[in-house]
């Protein structure tokens, strides 16, 4: 398995992104001068450049010409950027985020296993089930059930043969990412319960039994709507 070189460039596009969506520099604040920038990061005005522009698609940075920089507000950040929902959740849980995240699951995914079920190859079938035995083999190792979990929703992503839904997997798998340590439960009846739906979407997709597909996939996420409710209710997910 080759290993993403993390570059300088990369570093400060993580610790100032981080920083904006931890506080550091609130929605509307203008942000220092490109020369202090420079400065505090300890880098060039070409790197700076390329970190802005990068934190300007995630929708954190207002960069427009002549008008120096500021931060966007809260509500404008793009939610569907992965790093962006990773500082969202890290420094404290947003009981409204995680509610919205889940509404847009609610949207999607039952959709999509509707069109996975018409549409899925052969090729992707295979993709499917690998992901699902590889859920199977680790379902005593968190991190990578979650892995397999997310795998498994994205070659079904995949196998809608939608362009447009095809690359917003990226998007789905990060919203499935940033909820999953407050839904999912590691206890056995859960485990086995989780993998027993996910086996059987499986299957309703293999047989092409649409309206099974999109039905198991909405009683999948109404529960997992269910699990953040009680830890929204109980106090366990806490606006930061």
């Amino acid at each position: 398995m080759v290993t993403k070189r993390i570059t300088k460039t990369d570093r400060i596009i993580e610790a100032f992104g981080r920083a904006i969506v931890h506080g550091d520099y609130p929605p509307g604040t203008t942000l220092p001068s490109e020369s202090d920038l420079c400065t505090q990061f300890e880098t060039s005005r070409n790197v700076l450049r390329e970190v802005i522009k990068v934190l300007a698609t995630k929708r954190l940075i207002d960069a427009q010409r002549f008008r120096g920089l500021s931060v966007m507000p809260r509500e404008q950040w793009n939610y569907l950027d992965a790093d962006v929902l990773e500082w969202a959740l890290e420094k404290g849980n947003d009981p409204v985020l995680i509610h919205s995240l889940i509404e847009v699951r609610s949207m999607l995914e039952p959709v999509i296993s509707r069109w996975a079920a018409e549409r899925a190859t052969a090729v992707d079938l295979v993709a499917i089930e690998s992901a699902l035995n590889d859920m199977k083999r680790h379902a005593d190792d968190r991190p990578a059930f979650m892995e397999a979990d997310i795998a498994f929703h994205r070659a079904i992503t995949i196998a809608t043969h939608n362009l447009v839904i095809q690359q917003m997997s990226d998007a789905v798998s990060a919203l499935q990412r940033a909820i999953f340590d407050h839904t999912f439960l590691m206890d056995k009846a859960h485990l086995a319960l989780t993998i027993k739906e996910h086996s059987d979407l499986f299957d309703f997709i293999r047989y092409k039994n649409v309206e099974a597909a999109e039905k198991i996939s909405i009683d999948m996420i109404t529960r997992t709507a269910s699990r953040a409710k009680v830890q929204i209710e109980n106090g366990e997910i806490l606006a930061s």
